[in-house]
């Protein structure tokens, strides 16, 4: 589903933000879920020219309690907007940043994390936002891998498809974020055994 508040309809802003609640399991937890994938807000980089407090504006008016920034700090300042985290900490906005450097995928442990948070801000019906710079590689590899987490039966290859249903064929960018989905379930199970071991080791 394309949210519409977020189409380029509307004060020309953040474009094209689509709710990925659908794609989540049935369940009573995650039933009135939002969570939704856009581009950066007040972006101004070459023919894009965006207005950061519109955007953020936007985002307040339709309840947005949380925002996932996988954008690292030199692609904040590249784009021009600097003071981003700061401008959504004081309109009220939690702001989760883990910076992941464009094209890339994160490690294991920070994904688990990243994971653990969203999850959280589901369960407590907070309306969520993950973006990157244009919500197309890092943001949906980070959905792709909430949806492999949230349902057994879902393959990864069914969840990078969903993916790019919902954000077009340019959606999950690089081989490397390819195969991060591909064997996100395996390299859990290892990180997981591997944290176990710790545990074990430490308690005796």
């Amino acid at each position: 589903r394309r949210c519409g508040f977020l189409s380029p309809l509307c004060f020309g802003s953040v474009r094209e933000c689509v709710v990925l609640s659908a794609l989540l399991p049935l369940s009573p937890v995650y039933s009135s879920a939002f969570l939704g994938v856009c581009s950066l807000p007040g972006c101004r980089f070459k023919d894009v020219r965006r207005n950061l407090q519109k955007d953020i504006d936007e985002l307040k008016s339709y309840g947005i309690q949380d925002v996932f920034v996988l954008c690292t700090k030199g692609e904040l300042l590249k784009y021009r907007v600097p003071n981003l985290i700061d401008a959504y900490q004081e309109c009220g906005i939690c702001v989760h940043h883990y910076p992941i450097p464009d094209g890339d995928a994160p490690d294991i442990t920070t994904c688990c994390t990243i994971l653990e948070e969203l999850r959280s801000c589901l369960e407590s019906n907070r309306k969520t936002i993950i973006h990157c710079y244009g919500g197309l590689g890092r943001s949906c590899l980070i959905a792709a891998c909430l949806l492999l987490q949230l349902s057994d039966v879902v393959t990864p290859q069914q969840a990078i498809d969903s993916l790019r249903d919902l954000r077009g064929s340019r959606a999950i960018q690089t081989i490397k974020q390819y195969n991060f989905i591909h064997d996100f379930r395996e390299n859990v199970a290892a990180h997981l055994a591997t944290q176990d071991t710790v545990q074990r080791s430490v308690s005796r």
